[in-house]
């Protein structure tokens, strides 16, 4: 561990990964693409990305990956949705392509016509999403029929071990999940597993378990 947290620390670095912000928001976002990388690239490969695609990515960052996904095709389209206005202009420094669009949010309400996407990604926002299905139902109606939504996220027993996890966070598990796509018109397809060995937010190298689900309308 590189050094040991306060309470005080802790708590500002759980209100930062919810939302990162000013000069401290953009080093998290730095330290959470690195963190997040493999399961970012994990979760593009089931989304099938091909031809003239358009797709959504909520929460994404500072957009480091943002090459994975345009280098499959020349024709794809990316549409990246923010809470974070720091994300959100550092996303778009990061750009330098005509292919890739970036707006601000509130969280709530995806700015697009109903069926707009073929492709949707979220990886590890879930957690900070105020209310999950309501947001999926909005996922959904920007869908298109027979599109796909890949959401990732950390499991609960997994995320209860993290002493930056609080308040600000909801926890899921497969049946949380479940539960939830019940109530909207996604239905999964496919509940992935995976784990890897990465270097948490306080320092410490841990193996951290996590599902990539893959939806479709």
């Amino acid at each position: 561990m590189n050094h040991k947290l306060t309470e005080k620390e802790i708590r500002e670095l759980e209100k930062q990964l919810s939302c990162p912000s000013g000069s401290k928001g953009i080093d998290i976002g730095v330290r959470m693409n690195s963190s997040n990388i493999g399961m970012t690239t994990k979760s593009i490969q089931p989304l099938q990305l091909e031809g003239d695609n358009f797709v959504l990515e909520l929460g994404h960052g500072n957009c480091a990956h943002l090459n994975q996904i345009l280098k499959v095709s020349e024709e794809i389209k990316y549409f990246g949705l923010e809470v974070s206005e720091t994300m959100w202009k550092e996303a778009q420094k990061k750009s330098t392509t005509d292919r890739a669009k970036f707006e601000l949010y509130d969280g709530h309400t995806i700015p697009y016509p109903d069926g707009y996407f073929n492709r949707i990604l979220t990886v590890n926002t879930i957690y900070f999403w105020s209310k999950p299905e309501a947001l999926l139902l909005e996922i959904s109606r920007v869908l298109k029929p027979g599109g796909i939504f890949v959401l990732s996220f950390i499991d609960k027993d997994f995320m209860k071990s993290l002493p930056f996890v609080g308040k600000e966070f909801k926890l899921f598990d497969k049946d949380d999940i479940y539960h939830l796509s019940d109530k909207s018109h996604l239905r999964i397809i496919n509940f992935e597993s995976e784990s890897e060995e990465i270097e948490n937010k306080m320092g410490d190298k841990v193996v951290r378990k996590y599902s990539i689900v893959k939806m479709s309308k």
